[in-house]
């Protein structure tokens, strides 16, 4: 009996190497396909060509800076005639009111404010720190605003604001849902004091 039972146990566990072997084989066959196909190169009529050199010249600086002298919103944008600035030899410019600051910019490391005159659409005047408008000083020049002085007085004033733009109308309210009337009380001719004089 133990004897057979170690032949079966012999033959069993030699059917089961057959069976690991034969999966073995199997897999390593299968990976020497795909490692073969891998390899292989597939012939193309592709060639790259080569990227094209730009030659882009190079910018002189006057090109930028007379991009930036152009202001913007105004119009075909063209470079600002030079307006000559005010000193104390030149005539007065009229009053400070007549100017309105419309924008600071910096050019060359030097502070600029540009001023419009209010009647005059294409009237323009560029100054520096401590130039003259309308026999004031310009002392100091921010982004938003630009202080002037005359004497121990100073004046600040400030960049114009851009226009508003007009409110949408609202839309038209609906119109409200009538109150029906309430059902109008019917007298009662059924009075018990009249009844009582008919019967009398």
């Amino acid at each position: 009996m133990n004897r057979k039972l170690l032949t079966g146990q012999i033959m069993a566990g030699g059917v089961l190497s057959l069976i690991l072997l034969a999966e073995w084989s199997y897999a390593e066959f299968s990976r020497g396909r795909l490692q073969a196909i891998m390899d292989q190169t597939v012939p193309t009529d592709y060639h790259s060509e080569p990227l094209p050199t730009l030659n882009i010249p190079k910018q002189n600086t006057d090109s930028v800076n007379a991009i930036i002298e152009r202001p913007l919103f105004i119009e075909g944008r063209r470079p600002l005639v030079e307006t000559p600035v005010e000193t104390a030899e030149t005539s007065d410019t009229g009053q400070l009111d007549d100017w309105l600051l419309i924008g600071t910019y910096t050019k060359n490391k030097r502070p600029t404010a540009l001023f419009r005159k209010q009647n005059e659409a294409r009237k323009f005047l560029k100054l520096n720190q401590d130039q003259l408008i309308s026999g004031w000083q310009l002392k100091e020049i921010l982004s938003d605003r630009v202080v002037l002085q005359q004497g121990a007085q100073q004046k600040p004033v400030m960049l114009r604001k851009p226009r508003e733009q007009a409110k949408s109308p609202a839309p038209p309210k609906k119109p409200a849902t009538p109150i029906k009337p309430a059902k109008p009380i019917v007298p009662n001719n059924n009075n018990p004091s009249e009844n009582n004089n008919d019967d009398g």
